[in-house]
Formats: C-alpha cells, structure tokens, sequence
C-alpha cells in the first residue's frame, strides 16, 4: 500500500470538496439566497449523491476521470471521485452548523450592511471554526473508510506517487485486497484494519481534548 499516497488523495479530496460543499451550505442555511427553483435544484443534487451507493459513485469516477477525461488510475481520479462522495456528507454538516448561527447573528449582520459572502466566509469561520475542523476531519474519515468509491480508480500501484496522476493503492483498498484476493492475508488486513479504527478515533478524540485543554486555560 501507499500510506504517503493514502493520505494525499484522502485529504485533496477532502481539501476539493470543502469549498463547494460550504457554499451549497450557505444556500441549505439561507445565508445565500437564490431563486427557488435554482435552490431547490441544489437540495435535489444533494440527496440524489446522498443516496447514492459508494459503488456507483466508483464506476461514474471510472466512467468519468479515467476514462472520459483520460485521467487514468490515478489519485485525480480517486480525489474527485471521493468528492462526489463527501459532498452531501460536508454539505449536511456545514448547513447543520450554520443554520443556528444564522438564525442568531444573521439579521443582525444584515442590518450592519454585512453581505451574505462576508458573513459566510468571514464571520462564520471566525467564531465557529472549531467546528468546521471538526466537519473537515468527518470528511477526511469518510475518505479512509470507504472502499468502494476508490478501488476503481485509484489503480493498485504500492510505489511512491509522484505526481497525482499516478496510480497508488490506498490503504482501504488493501485491506480489502488481503482479507478477499491474498490467501492468508486475513491476520494482517485485520491488523490493519484495527490501526486504521484506532487512527479515526484519534482524529476524533485528539482535536477536543486539545480544545478542551486550552479553552480552560
């Protein structure tokens, strides 16, 4: 497997799916107001990618980036695939954590003339950006765990990537290589998959004991 590949694809993805899933947010929140067909076209496009198996989402991703754009098995391929899959699950999560703070601050903000934008991405981060980590650390845990969106574009090469257009085996597709394909490989994909477990705890715990810790300082 490519751990340095792993953690490169994950993250882009996640890093590629922040943006537009935060403004679509701000839309769901009613930051930002659009025409009512334009939004409802924008809920629509949510919930069709929300429930959408992970497996369909792989062979659009191999329909799509590795074949249509010629993209290859590559990380590309694989980060804008994950993409489709992180999209509703930020988007849910970024509007969960807007609504309340716009129904609090939102008028307010509006009489001082601040725009929809300046309170999106300048007042919203401000003052809630412990919880948007905590958003982009959802997504970077929803990238490791899934097998299904990945293992048809992101090839089985075990080498060191240099570029994102190189093929890489993540560490999700490995374990699931070993415990299906490798005789014998089930003590060591349940080894892994164990560290993988004990590593989404730790990216989950580690960030509030910490802000924990210096808040009451």
């Amino acid at each position: 497997m490519s751990t340095h590949g792993t953690v490169i694809t994950t993250v882009g993805a996640v890093l590629l799916a922040a943006l537009p899933a935060y403004l679509v947010a701000g839309v769901m929140a009613g930051i930002i107001r659009l025409p009512n067909w334009l939004q409802s076209m924008t809920a629509v496009s949510v919930y069709i990618l929300a429930g959408m198996p992970s497996i369909i989402l792989g062979i659009i991703g191999f329909l799509l980036f590795c074949n249509a754009l010629r993209f290859g098995w590559s990380m590309l391929s694989a980060m804008l695939t994950l993409l489709l899959l992180l999209y509703p699950t930020l988007v849910t999560a970024f509007s969960q954590m807007l609504r309340p703070f716009n129904e609090r601050f939102g008028k307010a903000a509006e009489s001082f003339g601040v725009g929809p934008l300046e309170f999106l991405f300048r007042l919203a981060p401000a003052y809630q950006k412990d919880k948007i980590v905590d958003v982009l650390i959802l997504g970077w845990a929803t990238s490791l765990g899934d097998t299904a969106a990945v293992m048809l574009t992101c090839g089985a090469l075990t080498s060191f990537p240099e570029s994102i257009m190189d093929s890489v085996r993540l560490i999700n597709y490995h374990i699931f290589l070993l415990a299906m394909e490798v005789p014998g490989g089930m003590p060591e994909a349940r080894s892994l998959s164990l560290l993988l477990i004990i590593f989404l705890l730790f990216l989950f715990i580690v960030p509030r004991v910490a802000h924990r810790y210096f808040s009451e300082d």
